[in-house]
């Protein structure tokens, strides 16, 4: 039984599933401000819709992730699990987490799934064919907040919710090219179009900075758009906002100076951190 699980755990990337679960449930709090248990079932509506569209991927893929070391022990590929019981864990997964977002009306099931029509019937196809692929990629990011906002009654018009999913969206694109700069050689092999062919590493390393600050920034005006009114919280966001700044200076220096591969790991976690620290202080600033 452990085994199984482990193997739907990971079929569902349920460890990427649960940050985009919490960034809907941002979107949730940040309309009904409070940390109401509402707010959980829709977050458990995107996990599994999540889940689902991660899960239809590998299905997609499967070919692919045969061909590269990082995703080649996947349930798929690896044999643990055939195609037709892996159908049936996808369609259990969106059916599970369509139900969750029923109880919240249309709109919210309709951002849920346009997550996952824009993750598997647009991005994923796209990646084949771009190595720019992370620009209409990184709207999947953008979607669960939105989602989350839906869900708790907002509109699709209020500024707040459009910088929230810019927030979100802007990280999206340092997350993809560190993965990129990591895994290059392997996207390589399974024929995948990838940024090192056309810019030199050098180049993507500068252009990674710009994004890193640029998500530094925006985090900034979270308070000018009152996605945070708090003032504790306020200048927490800004100290914490300034020293990951400075830090992404310093980490780009040392890239620079000592190669790539020994501050890949670090880049990926600290930057990835910081947005779960900005979800968390959104969660305080309720209090």
């Amino acid at each position: 039984m452990k085994a199984v699980f482990k193997h739907i755990r990971t079929f569902g990337k349920f460890s990427i599933s649960l940050p985009v679960a919490l960034t809907a449930y941002t979107g949730y709090v940040l309309f009904d401000q409070s940390l109401s248990l509402e707010g959980l079932l829709v977050a458990v509506g995107i996990f599994f819709l999540s889940a689902g569209a991660s899960a239809l991927n590998q299905l997609q893929e499967r070919k692919l992730d045969a061909l590269m070391k990082r995703t080649s022990d996947r349930p798929l590929p690896s044999g643990l699990i055939d195609v037709k019981i892996a159908l049936l864990v996808i369609i259990a997964f969106l059916a599970v987490g369509t139900l969750a977002l029923l109880p919240f009306g249309w709109q919210a099931v309709f951002w849920g799934w346009m997550g996952v029509f824009w993750y598997n019937v647009i991005y994923t196809p796209m990646k084949r064919w771009s190595a720019f692929s992370v620009f209409p990629g990184a709207v999947v990011g953008a979607i669960p907040p939105i989602a989350g906002w839906m869900a708790a009654g907002g509109s699709i018009l209020d500024p707040r919710i459009h910088f929230l999913a810019l927030f979100f969206f802007l990280g999206q694109m340092p997350h993809f090219w560190l993965l990129v700069l990591k895994y290059g050689d392997q996207y390589r092999k399974a024929g995948f179009p990838v940024i090192t062919d056309v810019l030199s590493k050098e180049q993507i390393n500068r252009i990674n900075l710009v994004w890193f600050l640029a998500t530094f920034i925006s985090a900034l005006f979270l308070p000018v758009f009152h996605v945070i009114n708090n003032k504790p919280v306020v200048w927490l966001i800004a100290i914490s906002t300034i020293v990951m700044m400075a830090w992404s200076v310093r980490i780009t220096l040392q890239v620079h100076k000592d190669g790539q591969a020994i501050h890949l790991r670090k880049m990926f976690v600290y930057f990835n951190s910081f947005y779960l620290w900005v979800m968390i202080l959104i969660y305080a600033d309720q209090f």
